[in-house]
């Protein structure tokens, strides 16, 4: 069961998604290597959201978020992530 706070993010998620487009296919590209490299989620976590995310049509994140692979503070902390802030880090 998913907390109030979760599903408030969850909310507000989809509305700022429905008005943006998901990540090109390079940038997911790199923030898959990025969710890889930092430890957030393992290969076979990945493969799995990605099969999810190609039936649903959504953005990774939100895939990620909706099968417990991360967690809202890490979903928030991921929310404006850009291969740029990758770069910098």
């Amino acid at each position: 069961m998913l907390s109030f706070a979760t599903l408030i993010v969850l909310s507000w998620y989809q509305m700022q998604s429905e008005s943006a487009e998901y990540f090109p296919d390079s940038d997911q590209k790199e923030l898959e290597l990025y969710l890889i490299e930092s430890a957030l989620v393992n290969e076979e976590q990945l493969n799995l959201a990605k099969k999810m995310q190609a039936r649903q049509a959504g953005p990774l994140l939100m895939v990620l978020l909706q099968l417990s692979f991360i967690d809202v503070n890490q979903f928030s902390g991921l929310i404006d992530w850009t291969p740029k802030s990758r770069i910098d880090n």
